[in-house]
């Protein structure tokens, strides 16, 4: 926020601000957690296969991640950015912003009120 309010001339962050600073937070989150995510879904799928099939035990995370890497290079870990970005950079946009939104509105009452 601080960036887009220094590039902008502005003292305190619009609502564009804000939203677009939510849109790319939770985008870079995303980005960042995609690998483990990726790792914890083939992990619930060998629980899954472990107990109705009683096939081999399940692997560690760092097995899983490396099976992946082998199998399908290093993109294999971002498996589903594109749709996970499409959620999650609208939902942090819009969390964000209406928090924002929310307690700029409640200390502008409080401050009234005073």
């Amino acid at each position: 926020k601080k960036w887009f309010c220094a590039k902008s001339g502005l003292y305190e962050p619009t609502f564009m601000i804000n939203f677009t600073s939510g849109a790319l937070s939770g985008s870079f989150a995303a980005v960042a957690t995609l690998p483990f995510d990726v790792v914890k879904t083939q992990k619930q799928t060998q629980l899954w296969k472990y107990e109705s099939h009683k096939i081999s035990l399940p692997m560690s995370t760092w097995t899983i991640m490396k099976n992946i890497v082998a199998k399908n290079g290093f993109a294999g870990l971002f498996t589903g950015l594109i749709p996970r970005l499409i959620k999650i950079a609208p939902a942090c946009a819009i969390m964000i912003s209406t928090y924002e939104f929310g307690k700029t509105f409640f200390q502008k009452q409080n401050a009234r009120r005073q």
